[in-house]
């Protein structure tokens, strides 16, 4: 595993990327059971009144297959198991393999139609269990950053010690759900400036070259964004998927179809513009990052 090292590290530091996550070790982050499922059953039990069922028993399978049962026991590995044990196996559910998703997500376009997003399982790209776990780990603590920086900087916008009702009014900014995208492409983007694009090997189409490896590709970019955007809680569906063309996460942000790429460091409404969506509406990281309080000052407009 190729060791991004200090001097690396020192320069996404002083990029200003993110606020609030510390990058010691980032080569080698620990994974802790806290409340993330993905983290929570890296340990989990598959042992119940002393036999191990672990030959058809994965509890993060278990978890995500049923809505039922996250509703009933959470993350609770011990309950789940007993459930697999006394009721699962008997009623028939699965426990050694995801099972399929045929919803589709109807959104507007941000124009006059609809489109229609199969919404599916994402694949990791190869990431091994342990792999996972650690760029889950990283894209979680990048997510729960931009959201507190999201927080802090509608709140420092909003207050104000005196002036008009108007006056407060029209600083008051509200930051968007595309814009924490872009703001989550930007981050992705400082990754792989840090590493290596290659298309060979067996770690650059996953989180886990992005975060941790030190190679990527878009198909790569496109994960390491998508698990950010996991956390963000926004539905995502990988465009071009195990392809050799150009790759992103195209989203559902404020009730819209939209994109975010993490080569670029952009996000937007409407389709990506590799698609034919228009190049001028693009929100891209720069621009935005000043509503995240990392800059002090918005940028100037290019003339």
């Amino acid at each position: 595993m190729k060791n991004l090292g200090m001097k690396a590290v020192s320069a996404l530091l002083s990029a200003a990327v993110f606020m609030g996550v510390s990058f010691s070790g980032v080569a080698t982050v620990d994974a802790y059971a806290v409340d993330d499922p993905y983290t929570a059953f890296s340990k989990a039990t598959t042992v119940y009144n002393g036999v191990d069922y672990k030959a058809e028993y994965n509890p993060l399978y278990y978890y995500l297959n049923y809505a039922d049962l996250r509703n009933a026991f959470g993350a609770n590995p011990d309950k789940l198991v007993e459930h697999w044990v006394i009721f699962g196996k008997k009623e028939g559910r699965v426990a050694n393999k995801l099972i399929g998703d045929s919803t589709e997500f109807v959104v507007p376009t941000g124009e006059k139609d609809v489109i229609v997003i199969p919404k599916t399982k994402h694949d990791n790209g190869g990431m091994t269990y342990d792999q996972e776990i650690q760029a889950r780990n990283i894209a979680k603590q990048i997510a729960e950053a931009i959201e507190n920086a999201a927080d802090a900087g509608n709140t420092s916008a909003s207050s104000g010690s005196s002036g008009s009702s108007k006056s407060k009014s029209s600083k008051k900014k509200t930051i968007k759900d595309v814009e924490k995208v872009a703001y989550a492409a930007g981050i992705v983007k400082a990754y792989c400036d840090l590493g290596t694009y290659t298309t060979k090997g067996k770690m650059y189409r996953t989180a886990y070259g992005v975060f941790i490896g030190g190679e990527y590709s878009c198909a790569g970019a496109t994960r390491a964004l998508g698990l950010i955007l996991d956390y963000l809680g926004i539905s995502w569906v990988h465009k071009n998927i195990n392809s050799w063309e150009d790759q992103w996460c195209q989203v559902i942000v404020d009730g819209k179809e939209g994109y975010g790429d993490g080569i670029t460091a952009t996000a937007g409404y409407g389709k990506h513009p590799n698609e034919g969506g228009d190049a001028k509406d693009v929100v891209s990281y720069s621009k935005i990052r000043y509503k995240f309080e990392v800059a002090t000052e918005k940028p100037k407009k290019e003339k």
